[in-house]
């Protein structure tokens, strides 16, 4: 019995080892590979693990051993121990055959030792030799017997589907997952490859591997900086590629730190084979290509830096048109550029690029050469500094090795004027400089109000002789230009124009409150981070806290992000989908003064924070259903279609709200222009509240509602306290929440 629990002991542990290996290749592949125990900074691991030996039908050689052994354990304590020996037998055998092959290139063809790799050796004999130990008999059988036969392939046939199916590594793999994520819509919250989170007292491991060959930097390569500066930083980048966004930000943080220091260059890695020809195993950015030549053709005419920024800063948007319109932006002549783009050198441009990088090793991007150096990944700006220093001071090729803390949030004194003048979109206006206090005015070195409603907020500026500023004038002091609402919608964010960012166009994660944790935010400050100011003087529009804009209930929404909302935070932030009520540990507000603009209030009654308007309907029964049948209960009121899906999904949930709160009242209003459409959809979705008829859909654009369900909340006082769009399962908490505030 203690034979076979060792048995067991020593497979699980294998089968640990082995993934724990998985995960070293992945590091060695992208050079990301830390000192360990068991290899130093001098250490062959990363070459040995990383070389063209550690795969199998492009898949880490650890990665079958996995199922392998976890199949042995699980047959240990199953299968009679005759039978255990036998697949012991053929495992450990197999396991011998493969890593002496894996010792002899090892040895011979990459020249260096992995440790780590010798422990799996050295698991798989000791498995090996504990299991032939369970039967030492079963393997001097003449023959096996039939059920013996049928389980000897089992291993072997299960391990090389499970390697076939195992997704390959790839250099920057975390960075490909992620960016396939974000592209349709999910923000994972994992560092990318070659990054570390920004916190105070961390420090990030740099390994600057010997010099490789020249890189050419012709007049046809984009470059900034002298052409006489020390060291020289040799981009391979990707415009739709969310990293090397962050490199740039990256960069042009270098660039400012150590002016003349840096010369940067600029090659193209399209991660598309419509113009990448390298063997890059799978397309990622089906833009990417249009944006180079793009970017080819704005460097013909001396922009391309600016063209650079733009792709970068609108790379979700990179339709001809898009790219045409960003070509005017930038001052390029529009006639040259589109015959540009159709000049087969273009395309030879970006194709020679790439191979460039091929023969250098790139197989993914951000990647990038300091003197011929290899550097992976989107590093920190702290990083790209520590390395200028370092080459600065460097007398030979030796590998370098460089432990960089990272300096976390950017905090410092800071004295100000408490407010600023500025010429805004309705005129010129005054604006607070600071977050507003709980109490006092505006000032540095003060915590912020937090959990505050739009309501609480607007008083509080009444008070102060003031008003809650307007989306535009907020909009306006973060990014260094007059906001326009260039598409008449009545937002502003969404045409903006000037600095993303408060302090600039790039992210500079640190320069503002933004990475903590939500539900441990510390100490809160106002201006202790004098980086996060506008070149007009504002501080902290970007984190701290979310803040309340908008002159009415009706325009209500938050500005700039929190404390918490990461690279979500920046001056085109809006949250307008959001109750005039809320108010969590991240709301805030400051306060403005001067002309502001005429609201008109084209819908009257149908707006959250409006007393709800007087209606009057026809009812599916054949009765009337009026404003006064709500009167002094909390209600619901929802817009509902027979083709639409969601409302078969929303109805039944209202329904359970209303049989959980019988004091609830829920009305639906449909919308369809047959009635027997609504009876037949009522038939599968049985429901007990009333129906109101609206097929020409007056009440529905009275209350001005989208898309349908589009649904109102209503207080016991007659108050809109929320509006509500759409429904799937993922919104149910959300419903319940809605309704609760109602109830209260």
């Amino acid at each position: 019995m203690k034979l076979r629990t060792a048995f067991v002991v020593v497979c699980l542990l294998a089968a640990g080892w082995a993934l724990y290996l998985v995960g070293l290749h992945h590091d060695a592949v992208a050079e990301t590979l830390q000192p360990g125990l068991l290899c130093g900074p001098e250490g062959g691991c990363g070459a040995v693990l990383a070389s063209d030996w550690s795969t199998l039908v492009g898949v880490p050689v650890s990665a079958p051993a996995v199922p392998m052994y976890l199949f042995l354990a699980v047959a240990a304590l199953v299968l009679p121990r005759e039978r255990v020996a036998l697949l012991a037998a053929l495992a450990g055998g197999l396991g011998l055959v493969l890593g002496g092959w894996l010792l002899y290139h090892m040895l011979v063809s990459v020249g260096q030792v992995c440790r780590y790799c010798l422990v799996m050796d050295g698991l798989n004999i000791l498995v090996l030799v504990l299991g032939v130990a369970l039967a030492p008999a079963a393997l001097r059988r003449p023959r096996p017997a039939p059920a013996d036969a049928l389980l000897l392939p089992v291993v072997a046939a299960g391990t090389l589907a499970i390697a076939l199916a195992w997704p390959a590594p790839q250099p920057n793999a975390d960075q490909a997952v992620a960016e396939a994520l974000e592209a349709v819509g999910v923000h994972p919250e994992v560092a990318p490859v070659g990054v570390e989170a920004s916190r105070t007292g961390e420090t990030k491991r740099v390994v600057l591997n010997h010099v490789g060959g020249d890189i050419p930097i012709g007049p046809d390569v984009p470059t900034r900086g002298p052409a006489t500066a020390p060291v020289t930083l040799v981009l391979f980048e990707d415009f739709q590629c969310p990293y090397c966004r962050k490199l740039a930000g990256s960069v042009e943080a270098l660039l400012a730190e150590r002016p003349g220091d840096v010369r940067v260059a600029w090659y193209h890695f399209p991660m598309h084979s419509e113009c990448n020809a390298t063997g890059i195993k799978k397309d990622m950015h089906p833009r990417a290509c249009a944006a180079a030549w793009a970017a080819v053709c704005a460097h013909r005419q001396g922009r391309f830096w600016e063209m650079h920024d733009a792709l970068f800063e609108h790379s979700a948007r990179l339709s001809d048109t898009e790219i045409d319109g960003y070509a005017a932006e930038v001052g390029l002549d529009l006639t040259a550029f589109r015959a540009c783009l159709s000049d087969p050198e273009t395309r030879a441009k970006v194709s020679k690029d790439t191979e460039v990088a091929a023969s250098l090793g790139v197989t993914g991007t951000p990647n990038s050469f300091v003197n011929g150096r290899k550097l992976s990944g989107a590093q920190p700006a702290e990083a790209l500094v520590a390395v200028v220093d370092a080459l600065k001071a460097a007398t030979g090729t030796e590998r370098i090795l460089l432990d960089v803390e990272l300096r976390g949030e950017v905090t410092g004194e800071v004295s100000a004027p408490a407010s600023v003048t500025l010429d805004g979109p309705h005129g010129e206006f005054t604006i607070d400089a600071f977050e507003a206090p709980a109490a006092g005015v505006p000032r540095p070195g003060v915590e912020p109000a937090r959990g505050v409603t739009w309501y609480q907020a607007s008083e509080a500026c009444q008070s102060r002789g003031m008003r809650l500023c307007t989306e535009g004038e907020w909009l306006t002091a973060c990014t260094g230009e007059v906001a326009r609402d260039e598409d008449g919608d009545g937002d502003f964010s969404d045409d903006l124009s000037g600095n993303p960012h408060p302090y600039g166009r790039w992210r500079q994660p640190g320069w503002c409150v933004t990475e903590r944790n939500p539900d441990e935010p510390g100490e809160l400050r106002t201006g202790d981070h004098p980086r996060c100011v506008s070149a007009s003087g504002v501080y902290d529009l970007e984190g701290l806290t979310k803040e309340w804009v908008g002159l009415t209930a009706g325009t209500a929404g938050l500005k700039g992000g929190s404390y918490f909302s990461g690279e979500s935070a920046r001056c085109g932030y809006f949250k307008k989908d959001v109750s005039p009520f809320d108010a969590d540990d991240a709301t805030g507000y400051r306060c403005c003064r001067g002309p502001a603009p005429e609201v008109v209030d084209h819908h009257p009654g149908g707006k959250v924070g409006d007393v709800l308007l007087d209606f009057e309907v026809e009812t599916l029964d054949g009765g009337r259903l009026t404003r006064a049948d709500l009167r002094g209960r909390p209600a619901i009121l929802t817009f509902w279609a027979s083709w639409c899906g969601p409302c078969r999904k929303e109805m039944p949930a209202l329904q359970a709200l209303a049989d959980a709160h019988p004091e609830l009242l829920v009305v639906g209003i449909n919308v369809d222009e047959q009635l027997p459409r609504a009876r037949s959809f009522l038939e599968s979705v049985a429901v007990s509240f009333p129906i109101g008829l609206d097929p020409s859909r007056v009440l529905m654009a009275r209350f001005d509602a989208g898309p349908v369900p589009s649904t109102w909340w209503i207080g016991r006082d007659g108050v809109i306290r929320r509006r509500t769009e759409g429904y799937d399962e993922s919104k149910q908490r959300a419903l319940e929440v809605a309704a609760e505030e109602i109830l209260r």
